[in-house]
């Protein structure tokens, strides 16, 4: 084959190339012909390149075909989801309905499934999911095994609850506002907000650069509370009806700053609560004078919270963060005073209108980005350790962490927990809980997703194991 010969060739398997990609099958072939015809190419050669076109537009075609269609107006679409298989152990020990000591304990295995999909369209986003769980509470995605909520056959099927639906639009390159139910946006910790509430209503969050700082201030009017239940007055025991909606009403301000080798992030946050003539949803006569345990609803909240954290590398490979929480609430003598405690008759709240925590956490990290994003890979590995004491009128029952002392206020104790990923979708999670109750003056409120609810709590024990699957 003389030169000119090899350069139609490679020229023709270029044009091959282009075509394949664009499957654009008879115009190769059109071209093929005319080579053969001006003796270029042999009748063999041309062949075997009109074979090859052919192919790849019929390989592309079938790949086409199988694809999942979305609108031509969306610039992308990501399916995402994971399943998560738990066994878990937790008791509690203390008093019962009366004075008489008590003890309560569950083990079950559960599971959890969510599945959803963010799409993009220029400036405009959304995130709609749906996950497993009960809809008596929003702080849990769990369901447990052999126990369907539609009954109690073996051939009961589990719940599919909508977890989210939300819009959002990047209206400049420093202002989003979203709308619907979504992610809580606070930078917050689970000792104030339980990381499966999603928040239903408005946000608006808006960043700036300020040298190396990046200061952010996010707003949101959440309608967190259905309060059209009935509720028992304060003093004469008789019944209040109202069909009221509650809302709540978030402000934040915060920062992101290098420090050296670290990073400090913290911020200050204002929540309010409205709820109109409604007692707040729950039962605002909380304990009888044996101190029995119930639950209580979102009167008298004025909650300041101030979460923080600094991030660290130790080593080239290890990283670490020292975190921390501190909640006040500034309508907690109210709170007090309203109850049904003799001991609160003054209306002083003293030191239990204040919720803490302080913990670390050490992890495998490169370096201090991956350390400040904690998104792990395969073979990495973590430790997080902390404590955490709340008072009985600092905050929300309603918003902590279910898992943690039984989603109660008035506890206090320390929680560890540890991590390995198998792969950099697939992790295991080890935790163990220890508390007991702060006050022993009160009882242990609780609301909704509380599991050890016939016993007012004096010590409480959690051990879970959870294997994650992500997609």
């Amino acid at each position: 084959m003389n030169f000119n010969k090899k350069l139609a060739v490679a020229v023709s398997g270029a044009v091959l190339l282009m075509a394949g990609q664009f499957a654009l099958a008879d115009s190769t072939t059109d071209i093929v012909d005319a080579l053969v015809g001006k003796g270029v190419l042999t009748e063999e050669e041309g062949k075997l390149i009109t074979k090859g076109a052919t192919s790849k537009a019929k390989a592309d075609e079938k790949a086409n075909k199988s694809r999942i269609s979305v609108g031509s107006f969306i610039d992308n679409a990501n399916v995402y989801g994971n399943f998560r298989a738990r066994y878990e152990y937790r008791n509690g020990e203390g008093s019962t309905g009366t004075t008489q000591t008590g003890e309560q304990t569950r083990q079950r295995a559960r599971g959890k499934f969510e599945l959803g999909v963010e799409t993009k369209a220029g400036n405009w986003y959304s995130d709609i999911a749906f996950v497993t769980g009960s809809d008596a509470s929003g702080r849990s995605d769990n369901f447990t095994f052999g126990s369907a909520d539609s009954g109690t056959s073996y051939g009961s099927k589990e719940s599919i609850y909508l977890k989210r639906a939300m819009l959002g639009w990047n209206a400049t390159d420093w202002l989003t506002l979203e709308a619907g139910r979504m992610k809580n946006p606070l930078y917050t910790t689970q000792m104030m907000w339980d990381g499966d509430w999603s928040v239903s209503g408005l946000t608006q969050k808006a960043k700036y650069k300020w040298s190396d700082t990046d200061l952010f201030l996010t707003a949101g009017e959440f309608a967190q509370y259905k309060i059209d239940r009935s509720v028992t007055e304060y003093n004469d025991g008789s019944v209040h009806v109202s069909t009221a909606a509650g809302a709540m009403y978030a402000l934040q301000a915060g920062f992101v700053t290098p420090i050296k080798n670290a990073s400090l992030k913290a911020a200050a946050t204002i929540y309010g609560y409205d709820h109109g003539t409604a007692r707040g949803g729950y039962n605002p006569k909380v304990w009888a004078s044996s101190k029995a345990s119930g639950t209580y609803g979102v009167d008298n909240l004025n909650i300041l919270e101030v979460p923080a954290e600094l991030n660290f590398m130790a080593t080239d490979s290890l990283g670490m963060r020292i975190y921390g929480d501190y909640v006040q609430n500034f309508d907690a003598d109210a709170r007090a005073r309203e109850s049904t405690l003799t001991a609160a008759a003054n209306g002083s709240s003293g030191s239990d209108d204040k919720a803490w925590l302080v913990g670390i956490v050490i992890a495998s990290a490169k370096d201090l980005k991956s350390m400040q994003s904690l998104k792990p890979k395969a073979g990495d590995y973590s430790l997080n350790l902390w404590y955490q004491s709340m008072g009985v009128w600092a905050t929300d029952p309603g918003l902590g962490d279910s898992d943690i002392f039984d989603s109660r206020t008035n506890t206090e104790g320390f929680v560890a927990k540890a991590q390995y990923n198998f792969e950099d979708n697939v992790a295991l999670n080890l935790t163990g809980g220890w508390g007991s109750v702060k006050n022993k003056t009160y009882g242990t409120p609780y609301t909704a997703g509380a599991d050890l609810t016939s016993i007012n709590l004096d010590n409480f024990t959690l051990y879970q194991a959870d294997l994650t699957y992500r997609f």
